[in-house]
């Protein structure tokens, strides 16, 4: 079997993750030393991977080594464990699942529980400074929530995965609030009041210290934003969605006692960059992509973008709010255009009342058009898209 053929079988281990007891129990026994790496949790609707770059690129500007595990992936699988923003080495990758494939096989762990185990493996390795591991759905039951932690964070909190999660903001703001530990630090830039009455009642019940962070001093100018944080000024040219991903990490880290210089927290902000997140993908004619999969993401994007002069492209998953997430888009333009990819979790197209085109035709399109492209939706498509040569 060789390196892609293992991929494939293990992205096809899908399922109920097993017990946070019995998960934590095994990584005991078995990689005991997951113990002694410093680590940062990250959870929320939107911006989690984001977070987790804006710690990385932070941490590695002041020279600490980092590792950084997310979900899903865009390009390749390997995306999901990285070192300094290095994807992990496809030997490295077979090299490690092949040492604990019996494990995994004999103990039917999920995709994402091997992907959790290998980085894990990975990280102790290569002796990171701090790891970085972005929850993969909700908080309370997910594997990632059967580790140690410095910090939990909330980014924000949105009606999404309703159907596992629970139907109001409360009752999902309560799965988010699960990963607060009593001798983890728990940050979160949410701003609903209702949401943040559940965290606090979380926090208190599990006697943990939780922070809302806000950046009250944030003015748009033509260079960007201009933002004062710590009594410095500094001028963020990124979309308005991304500054409270921004302030989250770099506040959490504040807390932990990590001091980033102005210089490289202006040096960060000037370089940030997150695959398929508000990517521009070609200059003439422009081509934008976003992985805005939800309705808070979409409105974040309409939101940063203000206005668009040229033609969208989208696709949505079947669990997905279809209908509000176009009603959003049409806020920026009503030449909409709905893309058919392969995916047994489409969403059904012709419901919607938009022309629709195959994937292959959007790929002659993107390389042909002289119109600018809005190309956003489900993570899936985005990756499709990224893989288009251009």
């Amino acid at each position: 079997m060789n390196v892609q053929e293992k991929i494939k079988k293990m992205e096809n281990k899908r399922g109920k993750n097993h017990d946070l007891v019995l998960f934590r129990e095994w990584l005991d026994e078995y990689l005991p030393k997951h113990k002694n790496l410093k680590k940062i949790q990250v959870a929320g609707t939107n911006g989690k991977g984001s977070t987790c770059k804006w710690l990385s690129m932070f941490l590695q500007s002041e020279g600490y080594k980092t590792g950084m595990f997310i979900s899903p992936h865009l390009v390749s699988h390997m995306e999901r464990i990285q070192i300094d923003s290095k994807d992990i080495p496809l030997e490295d990758w077979e090299r490690i699942y092949d040492t604990w494939n019996v494990f995994f096989e004999e103990n039917q762990l999920t995709m994402f529980e091997i992907d959790l185990w290998m980085a894990l493996v990975y990280f102790i390795e290569q002796n990171v400074d701090v790891a970085i591991i972005e929850v993969g759905l909700g908080g309370r039951l997910d594997a990632t929530t059967s580790l140690d932690y410095m910090a939990t964070l909330i980014t924000n909190v949105g009606l999404d995965h309703q159907e596992i999660l629970g139907e109001t903001l409360e009752q999902i703001a309560y799965e988010k609030s699960g990963i607060f530990k009593s001798n983890a630090i728990a940050l979160t830039t949410e701003k609903n009041p209702a949401c943040q009455k559940v965290m606090e009642l979380v926090a208190d019940y599990l006697n943990v210290m939780l922070g809302f962070v806000s950046l009250s001093n944030v003015t748009k100018t033509k260079e960007g934003y201009k933002v004062v944080y710590n009594g410095v000024e500094y001028v963020a040219k990124i979309p308005e969605y991304q500054i409270d991903n921004m302030i989250l990490a770099l506040e959490t880290l504040f807390v932990l006692g990590y001091s980033i210089s102005s210089e490289h927290i202006q040096e960060t902000l000037n370089n940030f960059n997150w695959l398929g997140r508000f990517s521009v993908i070609r200059q003439h004619p422009y081509a934008l992509v976003d992985g805005a999969h939800n309705v808070p993401g979409i409105k974040s994007l309409v939101s940063s973008l203000h206005k668009f002069d040229g033609k969208i492209y989208f696709s949505v998953l079947k669990e997905k709010d279809a209908p509000e997430m176009i009603e959003e888009l049409k806020k920026l333009t009503e030449d909409i255009v709905l893309v058919r990819f392969e995916t047994d979790r489409l969403y059904p197209l012709e419901n919607l009342g938009l022309p629709i085109v195959e994937f292959n035709d959007l790929e002659k399109i993107i390389k042909n058009t002289k119109e600018n492209l809005l190309l956003c939706g489900s993570l899936y498509f985005v990756g499709d898209v990224l893989k288009i040569k251009i």
